[in-house]
């Protein structure tokens, strides 16, 4: 069953000269269970600069996979130790990038959880910076008034 819930999202970005930025956000999404895997939706925004894209995650239990559709189409998928390319699309044309998870951490359960991925992403064979991406999975309260105790 699809249940609504927040979406807490912390990203660093690390630039390959050594900065960082930092985005973070929160959103409405869906979290449905199906099989053992674990799914997450949400629209991204302007705040995110990917608006008109729908953003995917898969949870596996030892694996996370990335998968935007829309304005930028990808499929990232983070396995520890593993590096994975694909192809990054934009409306600008396309490129090939490289994830190298370091680390990755995986909590999440019917009621949300949390996620944490540490990796190394290159573009075009270039080093692109270190990113660690952290994701909150909260169950969306619904109040009412009359449930409201006074």
């Amino acid at each position: 069953m699809e249940k609504k819930v927040l979406i807490t999202v912390d990203s660093v970005l690390g630039a390959p000269s050594g900065e960082t930025d930092k985005i973070s956000f929160v959103t409405e999404g869906t979290l449905l269970k199906e099989n053992d895997d674990y799914i997450i939706s949400y629209e991204e925004s302007e705040i995110t600069g990917l608006e008109g894209t729908t953003t995917t995650i898969k949870i596996s239990k030892e694996s996370v996979t990335l998968i935007r559709h829309g304005n930028v189409d990808s499929v990232m998928l983070f396995e520890a130790g593993k590096t994975h390319l694909t192809d990054y699309g934009t409306q600008l044309g396309s490129m090939v990038l490289g994830v190298t998870t370091k680390n990755i951490h995986i909590d999440i359960n019917d009621s949300g959880g949390n996620i944490k991925v540490d990796y190394i992403l290159e573009f075009n064979r270039a080093y692109g910076g270190r990113n660690k991406l952290n994701v909150v999975v909260s169950l969306k309260k619904c109040f009412d008034e009359h449930t409201i105790e006074q």
